[in-house]
Order: C-alpha cells, then structure tokens, then sequence
C-alpha cells in the first residue's frame, strides 16, 4: 500500500512545531517514528494533510537523572531505553516494557513519545479500505455507529500499548508544551478513556518529556501474547508495590488490552493495602479482577478470555513480588 500525498514539515524548533500544529489541529499529525501512524495512513483510517516530523527538532533525545527524578525526553527510541545503562540498573520494568514492543525493527525506529500516544487499536478499524468497504463507516473513521456494540455515538476500541501502564505503575507524570505554555500533570490524566478521542492534549500541545521519581518499591512487567514479537499485548499487566514491615504500603495495578485505555484497577489497589501476600489473599485477588474487568470483543479473542487472562496474569504477578 502507498502513503497518500499529504503536506511534509521539518521544524527546527518545538516553537515552529506548535505553531505548525496550532494552525490546522484536525488535519495535522506529529510524527515521531511513525511505526504506527504511518500503517494507519496507508489503511486510510487516518487521513492527515499535514505531517509534522519532530526527528528534525535538536534536544528531544535524552535519559538524564537529576536529583531523585528521571527525563526522558519524547523523542528517545524504546531500543536507546531498554539498552540504556541508567535505565537498566534504576528501572528493569522500563527496559523490559521496552524491550517488549514488537519487533527489533519497532523498537530502533519507535520513540517514547510516540508510544505513549499511539492510537486505540480495534478490528473493525485497524482493517483495510477493502475489507472496511463492505460496513457502514464506524464512529471512529467518521461514522454514526460503533460496530463492537452496534450503538451510535459510541467507539469502544481499545488501549494496547505495553509503555504507558508501566510508567503509571511508577507514578510517572508528563510534561507537554503548547501555545499556552507548559503543563506536568501525571501520564494517566493523559487518557480519557474515550476510544474516540483517546488522548487529552490540547490544541496544539506536543509532549516533550516523561518524568519518573526514584523509588523503594518492587515492580513487574508481565505481557499476554501469542508470538514472542510483532505483536500488541492481548492482555498485560504492570504491577508496583511498597512494603513496611513486610506489608503492603502501596499498590498500583495497571492493565493494557483491556478498555479505551490504561485500566487501573483501584479495587484491588486498596485490597493490597496491609496485605502480607498471602497466598489466600492472591488466589482472592485473580479471581475478584476478572468480575471487575469489562473487556469488549474489539479483537479475535474474546472478552471471557481476556478476564481469564487478567486473572492469571495478578497472580503471577503477586506471587512473583512476595
């Protein structure tokens, strides 16, 4: 498949790039390494008339440690992060993550940035114009109505990135740049939850950097899928906790592939809280998130699967963090 022609911008400063971007928001597209976007546009499922490339903006490619707090700039490709000396020794769970997305070829060409700001993924819209042809258009190429569910108005496709529910697992927060100036705000107020318009930048915003504080606790990255690459998780789990005194201070529970985004299941966050581990206590624990997950059928797999899969993957998790 051809890319369809579209207006191409080198910015040479973030500036020029909001400016850019400001000017026509609805048609223009930033791209970073396009492993994702650049599929999606010769699908036709996206249909910008302007690409912005950030490769060409100097100072957006860099892991720095200053003080207690971790920058990483957008533009960091997932191989520079996984193979990363710093990243490594102070935060294993984000190599492994980035490690863990697709192939080697996704992960020298795939940023940060873009990772975080992926598109939802549904097999009603990831499709080719030929193979949509024979539907009305969903709601989320333009349509009336979702096809998952058969309702208008609605578009419940669904979040599958492995980098974002890691970094919230460990508390990460973003900074983002636009024409009124800059915001930090924490990463999971950066999904919406609406598979429509899954991300919550504002007009014009770009993301410049993620900032993630040190920490005492343990964390785990466990991925659901059928090949060992090119693939999105089927269901993954991130996990993050703090002890004292052999008990549960903290807990973050994080899900990807199984809603409109991140999933964070507070549920069972607060069920941890005092908790030893107990195995008792985990077998409860696997078997309550599979009743608190409502995964929809945007895949081949089907939504009882993916509960089962949620379940089985807490409980490895827990055991392997006693």
């Amino acid at each position: 498949m051809r890319l369809p022609k579209f207006e191409y911008i080198e910015p040479k400063t973030l500036r020029e790039a909001i400016k850019a971007l400001s000017a026509h928001p609805t048609e223009t597209l930033l791209l970073a390494g396009g492993t994702d976007l650049l599929v999606n546009m010769k699908y036709g499922v996206v249909k910008p008339t302007t690409l912005i490339n950030l490769r060409s903006i100097p100072k957006l490619n860099y892991i720095l440690e200053e003080k207690e707090t971790l920058r990483i700039g957008s533009l960091i490709s997932l191989h520079d992060l996984y193979t990363s000396p710093l990243i490594q020794e102070k935060f294993p769970i984000l190599s492994q993550a980035a490690r863990e997305v697709g192939a080697y070829a996704h992960q020298v060409m795939g940023t940060i940035g873009g990772n975080l700001c992926q598109g939802n993924r549904c097999r009603f819209y990831n499709q080719s114009p030929f193979w949509r042809s024979v539907r009305p258009p969903c709601f989320k190429t333009g349509g009336e109505i979702c096809h998952v569910i058969r309702k208008p108005k609605e578009c419940h496709s669904t979040y599958c990135g492995d980098m974002a529910p890691v970094l919230i697992a460990l508390g990460a927060r973003i900074k983002v740049i636009g024409p009124q100036g800059e915001r930090i705000f924490p990463l999971k107020r950066l999904y919406t939850q609406n598979g429509k318009k899954p991300l919550s930048l504002r007009k014009g915003e770009i993301l410049k950097e993620v900032l993630v504080s040190q920490s005492s606790g343990k964390s785990i990255y466990l991925k659901w899928r059928w090949r060992g690459s090119i693939e999105f998780p089927i269901v993954s789990l991130a996990l993050y906790i703090e002890k004292e005194d052999n008990k549960i201070t903290l807990a973050r529970v994080v899900f990807s592939g199984l809603g409109e985004g991140p999933l964070e299941i507070s549920e069972i966050e607060k069920r941890l809280l005092g908790s030893t581990l107990e195995d008792s206590i985990i077998d409860s624990l696997s078997e309550q998130v599979t009743k608190l997950v409502s995964p929809m059928r945007t895949s081949i797999y089907s939504p009882a699967y993916k509960r089962k899969m949620a379940g089985i993957l807490l409980r490895e998790g827990l055991d392997k963090l006693k």
